[in-house]
């Protein structure tokens, strides 16, 4: 007797697409490794623009917005609404099984409780969040979360918040991972005497120290990646890079010699791991959800003080051999969050859940 072939799971991913994200950065990255025998997946983005609809929707657009308004979640527009009425849709014809939103600060706001409501409790929603606790607060609706077959976290320190709203059973941490073949060293990163430091990113960075330490640091080259206007103005050992695309952010990566990032708060950050992946010795400030991605002794995690991220950044320029040390740990920490490593855990979930 041939045993029956099991039906692969079809899951439709639901997240909002912004124009300065990258092919290689991002959390959207693992859909593609997930096993195509076991899981059809389908990738769906909206536009982070609501100038983007699509022109019918317009006459709806008063009506639209006080459904966005009553969503009482600050980050929640209207083209999230919009892509949550093409999943509610998909769903009631029945074309998949599962439904995750990969950022869930934007969505996931009505489809849960509609579907619940309306019966379809053989379609699964799962929604991954990545703001700290302190910004989730204000951004999300807590009574929805009940709604969710699965809430995915980044960082363990988002636990105590979420636990507040979610049942054991249904809370998952999974780290974010990081293409270590895109982001990956050389065998020297520096071509000049003069240490060079690289950030990247804007969100919840603490530019005051950053600026207190490239001020007290002149003999030292920094490289800022950011897409925003920022406090730093005036400082002539500063450079910021804008409209970056993937392969002058490699560039910028590998001609480093430290990821600097001061933080005011963070759960997973790409620029830490796409740092570690590139071989670059971390110096960061010391939060919770950043020791879960960088071990003790993997890098220097330090205070919110200018003083100790000088004297760290001096430590390593005059000590190479430590540096190197440093470089080597972060890349195989890289390597151990690198998505084919991650990925079974998702595919362990989505076969947990569909099956719950």
């Amino acid at each position: 007797m041939l045993r029956s072939i099991e039906k692969p799971i079809r899951i439709r991913f639901q997240h909002t697409r912004y124009p300065h994200w990258g092919g290689h950065s991002g959390y959207t990255l693992f859909v593609r490794q997930l096993d195509p025998h076991r899981f059809r997946s389908t990738l769906h983005a909206s536009s982070d623009r609501d100038v983007d609809l699509p022109s019918w929707l317009k006459p709806a657009k008063p009506v639209l917005k006080r459904l966005v308004a009553r969503a009482d979640m600050s980050w929640y527009e209207l083209h999230d609404l919009h892509a949550e009425m093409n999943a509610i849709a998909a769903g009631m014809s029945g074309r998949f099984d599962i439904v995750h939103f990969l950022d869930g600060e934007h969505c996931g706001r009505y489809l849960p409780q509609f579907l619940k409501k309306a019966g379809r409790t053989r379609i699964k929603t799962i929604a991954t969040f990545h703001q700290p606790s302190e910004l989730a607060k204000d951004l999300l609706h807590a009574d929805s979360l009940r709604w969710f077959d699965q809430v995915v976290l980044v960082s363990p320190s988002q636990l105590p918040f979420f636990r507040e709203h979610v049942d054991e059973d249904r809370l998952s941490v999974i780290l974010h991972g990081v293409d270590t073949d895109f982001f990956s060293p050389i065998s020297r990163s520096n071509g000049s005497d003069r240490l060079r430091c690289i950030t990247v990113g804007h969100w919840l960075r603490d530019w005051e120290t950053f600026a207190a330490v490239a001020g007290a640091m002149p003999d030292v080259q920094f490289d800022v990646v950011a897409n925003r206007d920022l406090p730093i103005k005036g400082l002539p050992n500063v450079k910021v890079h804008r409209a970056v695309d993937d392969l002058e952010l490699v560039s910028l990566y590998r001609a480093a010699d430290i990821l600097f990032l001061p933080l005011l708060q963070s759960t997973a950050n790409n620029a830490l791991l796409e740092g570690m992946a590139s071989g670059l010795a971390v110096v960061a400030t010391d939060l919770e959800a950043v020791r879960a991605y960088v071990p003790d002794g993997d890098g220097l995690l330090l205070p919110e003080r200018a003083d100790d991220f000088v004297d760290a950044i001096r430590t390593l320029q005059r000590n190479p051999t430590l540096r190197e040390e440093l470089r080597r740990k972060a890349r195989a920490r890289s390597e151990a969050l690198a998505w084919p490593r991650l990925v079974p855990c998702y595919e362990a979930l989505y076969s947990k859940v569909a099956k719950s």
